[in-house]
């Protein structure tokens, strides 16, 4: 996997701080930091912790997931396809040749 894309995660920080209408101070004093961490954050030039993360998106009312959700390469359901492809395969391999045959009708009907 690549490095995360801190610039877009801080860019979907911003857009959603902005959406709500809260500031950068506001967001700092909450966690404690000084405003130009935050828009250091926003701006991709600082990579928050996930704790800090997690503390922005509580205070943005939101899930982590709003931020970081373009980073994610996992396509839901591949590798569900993938092994109850291997699984059938897994059972077939077992069965008598005359199975195999009347396995193969029944999915000719389906």
């Amino acid at each position: 996997m690549d490095d995360l894309d801190f610039k877009t995660i801080g860019a979907n920080i911003r857009k959603r701080r902005k959406a709500l209408g809260i500031t950068q101070e506001f967001i700092a004093n909450k966690l404690d930091v000084n405003p130009s961490h935050i828009s250091n954050i926003e701006c991709g030039r600082a990579n928050p912790s996930l704790t800090a993360l997690v503390k922005i998106a509580n205070i943005l009312q939101c899930s982590v997931d709003c931020f970081i959700s373009e980073e994610y390469t996992y396509k839901v359901g591949e590798d569900l396809e993938d092994g109850l492809e291997h699984r059938i395969m897994d059972k077939l391999k077992y069965c008598s040749t005359d199975k195999k045959y009347r396995v193969l009708k029944m999915i000719d009907l389906l």
